[in-house]
């Protein structure tokens, strides 16, 4: 106890009072007393000290301890009463405890008072911050149903925009759904006058009054010092909030009318059209506080909707509105965009002019959705449409598709070589700075494809068709942007007769497994194989990887090829054992398709099981992108395989989504360096350094690192230096069917590295 405690003390023998302070200070405690012996002077001290504690004897001349218990537990019903007397029996004792008493104690034993005055405190004081931890419990109970409130009737009003073409309507379904669903005790949407300057009440729901009306019906050129809520929004073009009417400092008028109508909180809101407050919407509420930073936003995001479609409705364009423009950017849709683009088309095409088409999308938009909230991915998106209305003044050759992505009709540069860098840069120049959305700063990548009129296509809806087209090809081949002239040619009827081939290849017994070595860089032991599957189909022969795996995938039978996979992988582990090669393991590719089935890991355990003697078995790579799935569950399959002796890979490093945090969670042995990194290692400092971080970020973490796509003793001598701990490649040798896999550590055996 550092300050000093406030004690009221009902007792008729100052020198006993002055032993009870004296026994307290000697227990190291400071207390300041307040001596009383009358119910009217006690009644006095607890108004006048505001004790911490009361003390009260039981029995005294000219006040009776019980009745001043009876007082406590009124006028101080917080404040711990402790009974100090040497007449108190124990049955005494109990009933003034049930009727309120915190302890008691006997004058005889006073070396127990100060450890009763302090569990006292304690209980006081954990009573205290038990309820305020209650009350705010109930408080944020209260703002999430109300925010939830207002977030549904911003749906609904939405609705309604979309639902209503007549302005009155409108106006009136907007405020009867915010008092209803808002919660709010009175709305009013309030016009301009631009002739008269003169703001009107246009429709209102909830509390009304002719004398509300009146006061809400103001004249913008009237020249008053003291503006009202609503002329403060046309005239700031921003929100007017006033939290708490009855401690107003700033002079409104009609103060005194809101609060005999019981208002406590008000916000008005402007409406705004290219910039300009054509008129506001003002928000009633009989409880103070209740217009913080979140709810503000939402109404925000009301009147922005609201505003939006007037500036159609005015012009009878509501039909226009609801089938051409996206509600979120105000853009046009890709309908309209269509259309525009056929009208420059058609007046281009006289002038012998050429037209560009860029069809962008913004990257991981999704992983923006599900980290920090859909609401945070829909202001991205609004934002990035707000800076192509500043850079394109002309705000028709803009468009949004939905699902992050967005068009631009422009015109063609001379040099059609230069043509694509030129369309990438107009798209990219808007995303030079961050955004910075609630806190968050986002910097999002895009991908962009391209397309010319008339080189390739002579209507509207075909070019922009092919603008989509170069921008699949682009994320497919993972090119920041692709014309459509460069796209490769998509799936033909000789593609599709050797998907269906593949479809029966695994019953044919068609696929065959080949490995590949990795051999520790250091001792030149090789430590282990990678299985790779080949197929060699009847009709066209061997089958590269790149063209039959992503069919498999794209139907689906990767599940049961892996599997066959990993049964094969088993059976010639055996085999190599039983020949008497020394322990070695194998690892397996695993797909996408297969990590996310519920029984990836008892399915794997199962097979893997008999693998061979110790120090064998079966380990398997995965791609970092396909963690992104389901990240929590990715990781609990990952560790339960770790567990059972299974090693994990993460295979081509540093070409996906992995992060500092993230390959700490993760349950991996491995990182293998992709080829395309090794391949540079040589002669791009940059790339050098890249893979040196891999390394060191390996060892950091505990694993160890495998480079892919070694091919020349340079390369190798590099990786050594940088202490990577095994290589693989055609310098140790091509992948080999399994019947030479002994051979292939014979000759290694003898191979210097």
């Amino acid at each position: 106890m550092t300050s000093t405690l406030q004690l009221v003390v009902v007792e008729d023998s100052a020198a006993d009072a002055e032993l009870l302070k004296r026994s307290l200070s000697k227990a190291g405690l400071d207390v300041a007393i307040r001596r009383v012996e009358t119910e009217t002077d006690f009644v006095r001290a607890l108004s006048e000290v505001k004790p911490d504690l009361i003390i009260s004897d039981f029995s005294l001349p000219m006040f009776d301890g019980l009745k001043a218990l009876e007082v406590a537990v009124v006028r101080a019903p917080d404040t711990p009463f402790i009974f100090v007397s040497g007449t108190i029996g124990e049955e005494r004792a109990i009933d003034a405890m049930r009727r309120g008493a915190t302890d008691y104690v006997l004058k005889s034993n006073l070396s127990r008072l100060p450890s009763a005055l302090q569990r006292a405190l304690r209980e006081v004081a954990l009573k205290a911050e038990k309820a305020r931890s209650e009350q705010q419990r109930c408080d944020q109970e209260m703002r999430l149903q109300r925010l939830t409130r207002i977030y549904r009737m911003l749906s609904s009003t939405s609705s309604a925009i979309l639902r209503l073409r007549n302005r009155i309507e409108l106006f009136d379904e907007v405020c009867r759904i915010a008092v209803q669903q808002g919660g709010y005790d009175r709305v009013v949407i309030s016009l301009v006058d631009a002739g008269e300057k003169i703001l009107r009440p246009h429709a209102w729901a909830g509390m009304d009054s002719a004398a509300l009306r009146a006061a809400e019906c103001v004249d913008l050129d009237s020249g008053a010092q003291a503006a009202g809520m609503a002329e403060q929004a046309i005239r700031s073009a921003s929100p007017s909030i006033h939290n708490d009417l009855a401690h107003e400092q700033q002079a409104l008028p009609q103060l005194e009318l809101l609060m005999a109508h019981g208002y406590r909180a008000i916000a008005a809101l402007p409406l705004l059209i290219d910039g300009t407050a054509i008129g506001a919407i003002s928000l009633f509420n009989n409880q103070p506080d209740v217009f913080d930073a979140a709810e503000v936003d939402v109404l925000r995001e009301l009147t922005a909707n609201l505003a939006f479609a007037l500036q159609y409705l005015e012009k009878d364009e509501a039909v226009h509105f609801l089938s051409y423009f996206d509600s979120l950017t105000g853009l046009a849709k890709r309908p309209l965009f269509c259309q525009r683009l056929a009208q420059l088309m058609g007046s281009g095409a006289a002038d012998g002019g050429a037209i560009s088409v860029v069809v962008f999308d913004v990257q991981k938009l999704g992983a923006i959705n599900d980290s920090l909230g859909r609401y945070v991915g829909d202001r991205l998106i609004e934002e990035i449409a707000a800076r192509l209305k500043e850079i394109y003044k002309e705000s028709e050759s803009a468009a949004y598709f939905g699902g992050g992505t967005f068009a631009l009709m422009l015109p063609s540069v001379d040099n059609p070589a230069d043509t694509g860098r030129f369309l990438q840069s107009a798209a990219a120049q808007v995303f030079v700075q961050p955004f910075v959305i609630d806190g968050h700063e986002v910097r999002p990548a895009i991908r962009s494809g391209v397309a010319f009129y008339p080189h390739d296509a002579d209507t509207a809806d075909a070019l922009v068709q092919r603008a989509e087209a170069a921008l699949k090809a682009a994320r497919e081949d993972n090119e920041k942007y692709m014309l459509y002239g460069l796209v490769t040619e998509r799936p033909t009827s000789r593609s599709w007769a050797l998907e269906a081939r593949l479809g029966g290849a695994l019953d044919r017994n068609e696929f065959r497994l080949h490995y590949q070595p990795k051999v520790d860089i250091g001792s030149g032991r090789i430590m282990g194989l990678e299985a790779l599957l080949r197929w060699h189909d009847a009709a066209d022969g061997l089958v590269p990887p790149a063209v039959f795996i992503p069919l498999l995938e794209r139907s689906g039978a990767i599940v049961d090829v892996g599997e066959w996979v990993l049964l094969q992988a088993v059976r010639d582990i055996r085999i190599w054992t039983a020949a008497g090669l020394s322990a070695f393991r194998v690892a397996v590719n695993v797909s996408p398709l297969q990590l996310r089935r519920r029984d990836f890991v008892e399915r794997l355990l199962a097979s893997a099981e008999p693998a061979g003697n110790r120090g064998c078995g079966v380990d398997i790579e995965i791609t970092e992108s396909m963690l992104m799935h389901d990240l929590e569950l990715s990781i609990r399959k990952l560790a339960r395989l770790r567990e059972a002796g299974i090693g994990v890979a993460i295979d081509d490093f540093g070409t996906g989504y992995s992060s500092l945090r993230l390959l700490a969670r993760l349950p991996v042995d491995t990182l293998k360096v992709d080829r395309s990194f090794v391949q540079g290692i040589a002669d791009t400092p940059n790339v050098m350094t890249l893979v040196s971080t891999v390394v060191s970020l390996a060892r950091a973490f505990g694993m160890k690192t495998v480079a892919e796509g070694v091919e020349t003793p340079e390369q190798l001598g590099i990786l050594r230096a940088m202490q990577c701990d095994q290589a693989q490649g055609y310098l140790f040798g091509r992948p080999t069917p399994a019947a030479e896999v002994p051979a292939a550590f014979a000759r290694l055996a003898g191979k210097s590295v």
